[in-house]
Protein backbone atom coordinates (compact mmCIF):
# COMPACT_ATOMS: atom_id res chain seq x y z
CA UNK A 1 0.00 0.00 0.00
CA UNK A 2 2.96 2.45 1.10
CA UNK A 3 4.68 1.61 -2.71
CA UNK A 4 1.38 2.21 -4.21
CA UNK A 5 0.98 5.81 -2.26
CA UNK A 6 4.21 6.87 -3.42
CA UNK A 7 3.90 5.62 -7.39
CA UNK A 8 0.50 7.48 -7.21
CA UNK A 9 2.62 10.76 -6.07
CA UNK A 10 5.29 10.50 -7.61
CA UNK A 11 3.74 10.06 -10.87
CA UNK A 12 1.41 13.04 -10.52
CA UNK A 13 4.03 15.20 -9.59
CA UNK A 14 6.11 13.95 -12.45
CA UNK A 15 3.19 14.51 -14.44
CA UNK A 16 1.99 18.30 -12.80
CA UNK A 17 5.64 20.04 -12.36
CA UNK A 18 5.52 19.55 -16.62
CA UNK A 19 2.20 22.22 -16.86
CA UNK A 20 3.24 24.33 -13.93
CA UNK A 21 2.70 28.50 -14.80
CA UNK A 22 1.69 27.38 -18.13
CA UNK A 23 -1.41 29.17 -19.39
CA UNK A 24 -2.70 26.27 -21.16
CA UNK A 25 -1.92 24.10 -18.66
CA UNK A 26 -2.12 20.01 -19.93
CA UNK A 27 -3.32 21.19 -23.06
CA UNK A 28 -0.11 21.37 -23.97
CA UNK A 29 0.32 17.62 -23.90
CA UNK A 30 -1.88 17.24 -26.97
CA UNK A 31 -0.50 20.01 -28.78
CA UNK A 32 2.69 18.56 -30.47
CA UNK A 33 0.48 15.54 -31.20
CA UNK A 34 -2.04 17.68 -33.18
CA UNK A 35 0.73 19.75 -34.62
CA UNK A 36 2.23 16.68 -36.31
CA UNK A 37 -1.19 15.31 -37.11
CA UNK A 38 -1.82 18.41 -39.17
CA UNK A 39 1.66 18.67 -40.58
CA UNK A 40 0.95 14.67 -41.97
CA UNK A 41 -2.34 15.07 -43.18
CA UNK A 42 -1.32 18.40 -45.07
CA UNK A 43 1.86 16.39 -46.61
CA UNK A 44 0.14 13.47 -47.28
CA UNK A 45 -3.21 13.89 -48.17
CA UNK A 46 -2.62 17.54 -50.25
CA UNK A 47 0.98 17.56 -51.61
CA UNK A 48 2.00 13.59 -51.63
CA UNK A 49 -1.12 12.02 -51.53
CA UNK A 50 -1.63 8.00 -50.18
CA UNK A 51 -5.31 7.69 -50.85
CA UNK A 52 -5.73 6.30 -47.41
CA UNK A 53 -9.71 6.94 -46.41
CA UNK A 54 -10.24 8.72 -43.46
CA UNK A 55 -6.09 9.65 -42.94
CA UNK A 56 -6.58 11.81 -40.36
CA UNK A 57 -7.65 9.17 -37.91
CA UNK A 58 -5.99 6.55 -39.79
CA UNK A 59 -2.49 8.54 -38.33
CA UNK A 60 -4.17 9.90 -35.32
CA UNK A 61 -4.33 6.00 -34.06
CA UNK A 62 -0.84 5.20 -34.44
CA UNK A 63 0.45 8.71 -33.01
CA UNK A 64 -0.68 9.07 -29.75
CA UNK A 65 1.11 5.75 -28.98
CA UNK A 66 3.68 6.54 -30.76
CA UNK A 67 4.20 9.95 -29.20
CA UNK A 68 3.63 7.91 -25.61
CA UNK A 69 6.79 5.93 -26.42
CA UNK A 70 9.17 8.51 -27.79
CA UNK A 71 8.28 10.79 -24.83
CA UNK A 72 8.85 8.12 -22.27
CA UNK A 73 12.10 6.64 -23.83
CA UNK A 74 13.44 9.79 -24.67
CA UNK A 75 13.15 11.69 -21.43
CA UNK A 76 14.12 8.48 -19.82
CA UNK A 77 17.95 9.39 -20.38
CA UNK A 78 18.52 11.83 -17.71
CA UNK A 79 16.21 10.09 -15.08
CA UNK A 80 18.93 8.72 -12.51
CA UNK A 81 20.45 12.30 -12.67
CA UNK A 82 17.60 14.19 -12.19
CA UNK A 83 16.23 11.81 -9.36
CA UNK A 84 19.37 11.43 -7.57
CA UNK A 85 18.52 11.41 -4.23
CA UNK A 86 16.22 8.77 -4.82
CA UNK A 87 18.67 6.55 -6.91
CA UNK A 88 20.82 6.64 -3.54
CA UNK A 89 18.52 5.45 -1.10
CA UNK A 90 18.72 1.54 -0.33
CA UNK A 91 15.48 0.74 0.16
CA UNK A 92 14.69 2.59 -3.29
CA UNK A 93 13.99 0.71 -6.47
CA UNK A 94 15.08 2.39 -9.56
CA UNK A 95 12.90 0.25 -11.77
CA UNK A 96 9.88 2.60 -9.85
CA UNK A 97 11.29 5.76 -11.73
CA UNK A 98 10.73 3.69 -15.02
CA UNK A 99 7.63 3.03 -13.87
CA UNK A 100 6.42 6.73 -12.93
CA UNK A 101 8.17 7.80 -16.41
CA UNK A 102 5.88 5.22 -18.40
CA UNK A 103 3.18 6.12 -16.71
CA UNK A 104 3.08 10.21 -16.41
CA UNK A 105 3.31 10.21 -20.60
CA UNK A 106 0.89 7.50 -20.39
CA UNK A 107 -1.96 10.04 -18.36
CA UNK A 108 -1.31 12.00 -22.05
CA UNK A 109 -2.26 9.38 -24.24
CA UNK A 110 -5.23 8.62 -21.88
CA UNK A 111 -5.99 12.17 -21.98
CA UNK A 112 -6.22 12.61 -25.52
CA UNK A 113 -8.06 9.13 -26.30
CA UNK A 114 -11.39 10.86 -26.55
CA UNK A 115 -10.05 13.01 -29.19
CA UNK A 116 -9.38 9.24 -30.55
CA UNK A 117 -12.99 8.26 -30.05
CA UNK A 118 -14.14 11.46 -31.05
CA UNK A 119 -12.29 11.29 -34.84
CA UNK A 120 -13.57 7.88 -34.99
CA UNK A 121 -17.19 9.11 -34.75
CA UNK A 122 -16.47 11.76 -37.06
CA UNK A 123 -15.42 9.65 -39.99
CA UNK A 124 -18.18 7.13 -39.17
CA UNK A 125 -15.76 4.32 -38.07
CA UNK A 126 -17.93 2.00 -35.62
CA UNK A 127 -16.33 0.64 -32.44
CA UNK A 128 -15.63 -2.84 -32.04
CA UNK A 129 -15.47 -5.52 -29.23
CA UNK A 130 -11.86 -5.33 -30.32
CA UNK A 131 -10.87 -2.27 -28.51
CA UNK A 132 -11.17 -4.78 -25.44
CA UNK A 133 -7.96 -5.49 -25.86
CA UNK A 134 -6.25 -1.95 -25.68
CA UNK A 135 -5.54 -2.22 -21.46
CA UNK A 136 -3.61 -5.66 -22.70
CA UNK A 137 -1.81 -3.29 -25.03
CA UNK A 138 -1.15 -0.34 -22.89
CA UNK A 139 0.40 -2.99 -20.29
CA UNK A 140 2.80 -4.53 -23.56
CA UNK A 141 3.71 -0.99 -24.34
CA UNK A 142 4.24 -0.10 -20.86
CA UNK A 143 6.98 -3.22 -20.22
CA UNK A 144 8.49 -2.59 -23.75
CA UNK A 145 8.89 1.29 -22.63
CA UNK A 146 10.33 0.26 -18.91
CA UNK A 147 12.77 -2.25 -20.35
CA UNK A 148 14.56 0.33 -22.67
CA UNK A 149 14.00 3.27 -20.15
CA UNK A 150 16.27 1.26 -17.94
CA UNK A 151 19.01 0.62 -20.61
CA UNK A 152 19.12 4.20 -21.34
CA UNK A 153 18.56 5.19 -17.99
CA UNK A 154 21.81 3.66 -16.67
CA UNK A 155 24.15 3.92 -19.98
CA UNK A 156 24.00 7.53 -19.90
CA UNK A 157 25.20 8.13 -16.20
CA UNK A 158 28.34 6.76 -17.68
CA UNK A 159 27.95 7.69 -21.49
CA UNK A 160 25.96 11.53 -22.09
CA UNK A 161 26.10 10.80 -25.70
CA UNK A 162 23.36 8.43 -25.20
CA UNK A 163 21.22 11.12 -24.46
CA UNK A 164 21.71 12.46 -28.11
CA UNK A 165 21.75 9.08 -30.12
CA UNK A 166 18.52 8.02 -28.20
CA UNK A 167 17.16 11.43 -30.10
CA UNK A 168 18.49 10.64 -33.40
CA UNK A 169 17.25 7.34 -33.27
CA UNK A 170 13.63 8.06 -32.20
CA UNK A 171 13.48 10.63 -35.10
CA UNK A 172 14.77 8.02 -37.70
CA UNK A 173 12.74 5.24 -36.00
CA UNK A 174 9.69 7.42 -36.29
CA UNK A 175 9.91 7.55 -40.45
CA UNK A 176 10.79 3.33 -39.90
CA UNK A 177 7.64 2.73 -38.33
CA UNK A 178 4.21 3.02 -40.38
CA UNK A 179 2.58 5.44 -37.86
CA UNK A 180 1.63 7.58 -41.61
CA UNK A 181 1.64 4.83 -44.07
CA UNK A 182 0.65 1.35 -44.26
CA UNK A 183 3.26 -1.21 -43.99
CA UNK A 184 1.47 -3.09 -46.46
CA UNK A 185 2.65 -0.65 -49.10
CA UNK A 186 6.61 -0.88 -48.51
CA UNK A 187 8.38 -2.79 -51.07
CA UNK A 188 8.06 -6.40 -50.35
CA UNK A 189 12.04 -6.67 -49.70
CA UNK A 190 11.55 -4.36 -46.42
CA UNK A 191 7.98 -6.28 -45.53
CA UNK A 192 11.19 -8.46 -42.79
CA UNK A 193 11.68 -4.94 -41.18
CA UNK A 194 8.38 -4.28 -40.21
CA UNK A 195 7.68 -8.13 -38.74
CA UNK A 196 10.94 -7.84 -36.37
CA UNK A 197 10.48 -4.35 -35.27
CA UNK A 198 8.32 -4.64 -31.51
CA UNK A 199 7.32 -1.36 -32.05
CA UNK A 200 6.41 -1.15 -35.59
CA UNK A 201 4.28 -4.47 -34.53
CA UNK A 202 2.77 -2.91 -31.81
CA UNK A 203 1.67 0.38 -33.76
CA UNK A 204 -0.34 -2.40 -35.94
CA UNK A 205 -1.89 -3.70 -33.37
CA UNK A 206 -3.46 -0.18 -32.10
CA UNK A 207 -4.45 0.68 -35.61
CA UNK A 208 -6.35 -2.87 -35.69
CA UNK A 209 -8.87 -2.58 -32.97
CA UNK A 210 -9.03 1.02 -33.45
CA UNK A 211 -9.09 1.55 -37.28
CA UNK A 212 -10.11 -1.46 -38.78
CA UNK A 213 -11.95 -3.15 -35.43
CA UNK A 214 -10.40 -6.27 -35.51
CA UNK A 215 -7.99 -8.12 -33.46
CA UNK A 216 -4.39 -8.40 -33.99
CA UNK A 217 -3.18 -11.81 -34.33
CA UNK A 218 -1.83 -13.78 -31.05
CA UNK A 219 1.50 -14.42 -32.61
CA UNK A 220 2.64 -10.78 -33.02
CA UNK A 221 0.96 -9.84 -29.48
CA UNK A 222 3.40 -12.76 -28.36
CA UNK A 223 6.23 -11.58 -30.02
CA UNK A 224 6.13 -8.00 -29.01
CA UNK A 225 5.35 -8.92 -25.02
CA UNK A 226 8.48 -11.60 -25.25
CA UNK A 227 10.84 -8.34 -26.46
CA UNK A 228 9.51 -6.02 -23.69
CA UNK A 229 10.12 -8.56 -21.34
CA UNK A 230 13.87 -9.45 -22.75
CA UNK A 231 14.76 -5.69 -22.75
CA UNK A 232 13.50 -5.44 -19.32
CA UNK A 233 16.11 -8.69 -17.88
CA UNK A 234 18.49 -7.02 -19.71
CA UNK A 235 17.52 -3.56 -18.39
CA UNK A 236 18.04 -4.79 -14.79
CA UNK A 237 21.03 -6.70 -15.30
CA UNK A 238 22.74 -3.68 -16.89
CA UNK A 239 21.47 -2.02 -13.65
CA UNK A 240 22.51 -4.89 -10.94
CA UNK A 241 26.34 -4.54 -12.57
CA UNK A 242 26.88 -1.13 -12.32
CA UNK A 243 25.02 -0.46 -9.62
CA UNK A 244 27.70 0.93 -7.32
CA UNK A 245 29.35 2.72 -9.95
CA UNK A 246 25.78 4.48 -10.55
CA UNK A 247 25.19 5.71 -6.96
CA UNK A 248 29.43 6.62 -6.89
CA UNK A 249 28.91 8.66 -9.90
CA UNK A 250 25.62 10.30 -8.81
Amino acid sequence: MHNFDLLRHLVWRDFSLRYKRSVLGIFWSLVLPLAQLLVLVFLFQSVVPLSIDAYPVFVFTALMPWSWFSSSVGSACTLFMSNRDLVRRPDFSPLLLMLVNTLSNLLTYLIALPLVLGMLWWYGIALTPALLLLPALLVIQSVLIMGLSMIVATLNVFYRDVQHIVSLVLTLLFYLTPVFYRSQSVANGYHLMYTLSPFAVLIQCYRAIFFYGVLPGWLPLAFVSACGLLLCAIGSLIYSWRAHEIIDLL
